[in-house]
């Protein structure tokens, strides 16, 4: 249930900004919303990932990511 999972990863994230898990929790919740068709809110998540995590892998991973969508 795409979006059950992405309130929980958005709580992850919101709860724990610090954690290692929240730049792959904005990945993916962004893959959850390109699996809902809402290429939008998937490309807003990425850029807020690369701007918030700029050296972690998910946001590099969210680059290609956006070159791919676009």
């Amino acid at each position: 249930n795409y979006p059950e999972a992405i309130n929980a990863f958005r709580t992850l994230v919101s709860s724990l900004p610090d954690s290692p898990k929240a730049p792959e929790a904005l990945l993916a919740i962004a893959n959850c919303q390109a699996e809902l068709k809402d290429t939008k809110a998937a490309r807003r998540t990425i850029e807020e990932l690369v701007k918030t995590y700029p050296k972690s892998e998910a946001a590099q991973a969210g680059r290609e990511r956006l070159v791919s969508m676009k």
